[in-house]
Order: C-alpha cells, then structure tokens, then sequence
C-alpha cells in the first residue's frame, strides 16, 4: 500500500448519534464494495468526532455518483436481491428462498453483488420466538434488533428503503455527507433520535397520518445506516434472536457502539464490533476513545425510537 493516504472528511456524521454511525459504517461498506484496490478504512476525528474515510488513493472524481447509481442499479434486477417484500418480517419459507437468491446473486457482475448476501446476515436470526424448539415450516422468522417492521404495518421498511434509495442522487449524498445538505420530508427508519416527538409537542394527531406530521431528515443517511446493517448480524440462540450491537438490561434495551480515531477496514472493524461489546474497561486497549449507548424504547402505540445517546460506562 502506498505510504500516502488520502481521506474525506464526513462533517456531516456525528460519533454521538445511532443512525449517523450506522450510516459510517454504511459509507465504508459500501465504498470497500465499489473500489476494493483502495483499501478503504474508516475512523473519527475531531471534537466533537465526526467520521472520515481513508484510502491508499483518491476516490473517483465522480465516486459519489457511481455509488448512488450502483444502488439504484440493484433495485433493478429480477427478483430483487436485497427485498422479499415490505417488511423483513417473513416467513422460514420465505426467508429461505430470498437468502439463497441473495446467495446466488454474488455470481452476477453488478458491483454490489456482494452487498445482498451481507445484508441478509443481518435481516433476520430465522428462528421462532423465544422458548420455541425448533423451526417448523410456515412459521415466521424473528427480524433484526434494528428493524421496526415487527408486525407494525407502518414500518415497511424494506419497501422504504427502496423508495429511499431510488429518489437521492449523488450531489445529495456528497452535501450531505460534508454537512452541507438542508434536511428534507423523506421516509425515515427511526433511527434518529431527533425523530421522536412525544404528543404534546406535535401540531397534529400523531395517530392522524392523513395531517402530514412529518420530521425533515437525511434520505442519503437512512439508506447509508441500512447499509450498515451488515456489520450487525443477527443470529439465533436458545434464548431467541439476537443482533449484535444490541445490549439488555433489566427493563432496557440498548444499541451500544464504539468510537475510535485509527482508520479501520471492514474486517478489522468487525472484530471491533463483536468484541468492544465484552469488556467496556478494556476498549482502549483496542483503540477505542469511547462508547455511545442510545435506549430503544416504545413511547406509545404508534412506534419504536432512539433516545439521545449517552456515554457507556
């Protein structure tokens, strides 16, 4: 590798908040996807952090329009490899058929042909509900810890993030990414603390879909934070799902996440992940500066949200 580097800095993502991390991540995977001889590395820097991307040599001058199109040039195929529907939420059946197209799919020459199968590690454990024995054919499978498609028809996120992913184009993802973007009406994925209003400070019926009660966002950040999901796999065990990422406390649940400055790659990040979550006293021993963990909560009937992120201790 080359001795200089070069790196773009994302003023645009913040080491405190869930989604913008979740998008990092997405960024990096998907740029190590697209130009694989540039040995793309992430990390943050500055105070407060905010992400930067690192690579052996510049990116395409055009690097984000050929990102944003790949996307979209994956929504293309027949059948779509990165969707089984609306929501992850599916049957055995179902998912099974849809994790071997998605399988298949990395024989194709799409540059992303990869991506499908990644993303299918993270959609779902494929496993009953807690105490259930065994897998019996027709049941439906557990989502991820991130999906808030879990038998709430609202949340069809799958088919949000197709529509996500179709109506951004390469400008937006480059201002936004530099912070330089105004937010924007869009679908959102709850993935922002920003997104929760309690009632008494909405104008109108949170439940009345028909007012328009919309929160302006970062299309290009949501679909990034998908993309992120597959640094985190779900996997099963006897005691139901679990998504790594994801911490429970008696009566809480938490996604907790580490923040570091030394540009990792997409595999030495991994490592990271799984194993910053073990011992949160002997992260600087892994170059960790700090862990966020934001509380996953259910204000009401109407969905599931982020809170503000603290400090891990």
């Amino acid at each position: 590798m080359p001795n200089a580097e070069h790196s773009i800095e994302l003023k645009g993502l913040h080491e405190d908040n869930p989604r913008d991390f979740l998008a990092a991540l997405g960024l990096l995977r998907l740029v190590a996807l697209l130009w694989p001889q540039l040995h793309a590395r992430m990390g943050w820097c500055g105070d407060p952090m905010t992400a930067k991307v690192v690579t052996a040599s510049p990116l395409p001058g055009d690097w984000n329009e050929r990102a944003v199109t790949s996307l979209q040039d994956l929504l293309e195929h027949d059948p779509d490899p990165i969707r089984h529907g609306n929501v992850i939420k599916t049957t055995v059946n179902c998912y099974r058929e849809a994790a071997k197209r998605a399988l298949r799919f990395r024989e194709n020459q799409c540059e992303l042909a990869d991506l499908p199968s990644l993303l299918y590690a993270a959609y779902s454990s494929q496993i009953e509900p807690k105490g259930a024995k065994k897998i019996k054919e027709g049941k439906e499978i557990e989502p991820s810890w991130f999906s808030f498609a879990n038998g709430q028809s609202g949340k069809n996120l799958l088919k949000d993030v197709g529509e996500l992913i179709q109506s951004i184009d390469g400008s937006e993802l480059l201002n936004t990414l530099k912070g330089e973007a105004s937010p924007k009406e869009a679908k959102a994925l709850r993935w922002n603390p920003m997104e929760f209003r309690a009632a008494a400070y909405r104008g109108p019926d949170p439940g009345d879909n028909a007012k328009g009660d919309t929160t302006l966002d970062f299309p290009a950040f949501n679909v990034l934070a998908f993309i992120g999901l597959t640094f985190f796999p779900s996997v099963p065990t006897r005691d139901g799902g679990k998504t790594l990422g994801c911490v429970e406390k008696p009566n809480q649940k938490y996604f907790q996440w580490p923040i570091w400055e030394v540009p990792l790659g997409c595999d030495e990040l991994a490592t990271l992940l799984q194993t910053s979550l073990q011992d949160i006293k002997s992260n600087r021993h892994q170059g960790v500066v700090c862990m966020w963990r934001s509380r996953k909560f259910y204000p009401d009937q109407y969905g599931v949200y982020f809170s503000p992120a603290k400090v891990a201790s």
